[in-house]
């Protein structure tokens, strides 16, 4: 978003005032400390004339993203409206995508964590419990707030309530496995 803003000429202030939000909370977003509402993505897209997933994109992302409209398509459907972890894995569960929080909450890049099984990030005592939750996802079945913890790229577990969706393509075959991890405040992390 920042890219944009820049591009355009625009300081925060400006942009801020356009859009109907406080100077305050678009500093926060642009520096990855506050998520967007909806509503806020939507008035920042039609401003730039993009498409809403455009926004989640890096400048680093841009320069050398060779996403294609399918998978453009699927971080639509996810980070649209979510302001919580969320990894985007094939059906192989090699993940594709990850958003600005799961970076954040985990401290992996996003380079990092392509092409990395999701299993990877899946500590060795919660693995035969998310497997089995990841294999009736593949399936078609929907989960939510299945309790497990995900590894830190320090090494540190986060304890997290996991979301899985299967979305499918065009076709109606399985195409992406979205994992949400809602992170659960108060919890015991292991460091």
């Amino acid at each position: 978003m920042r890219h944009l803003r820049q591009s355009r000429d625009l300081t925060q202030a400006v942009l801020s005032e356009r859009i109907g939000i406080s100077l305050d909370y678009l500093s926060k977003i642009e520096r990855g400390l506050a998520s967007p509402s909806f509503f806020v993505i939507e008035k920042l897209s039609r401003h730039f004339s993009v498409s809403p997933a455009s926004l989640f994109f890096s400048l680093n992302d841009l320069a050398t993203s060779q996403a294609d409209e399918e998978t453009l398509g699927y971080r639509s459907l996810a980070f649209l409206s979510c302001v919580d972890p969320i990894f985007i894995s094939n059906t192989d569960e090699v993940i594709v995508d990850a958003n600005t929080v799961a970076e954040r909450e985990f401290g992996w890049s996003a380079k990092d964590l392509l092409g990395r099984p999701m299993r990877s990030l899946i500590p060795e005592e919660c693995l035969p419990y998310v497997s089995e939750i990841l294999s009736l996802c593949r399936r078609g079945t929907d989960l939510r707030n299945a309790r497990t913890s995900l590894s830190r790229r320090d090494g540190g577990r986060v304890p997290v309530l996991a979301s899985l969706t299967l979305l499918r393509d065009e076709r109606n075959e399985p195409a992406r496995l979205v994992f949400l991890a809602r992170t659960m405040p108060g919890a015991v992390q292991d460091e």
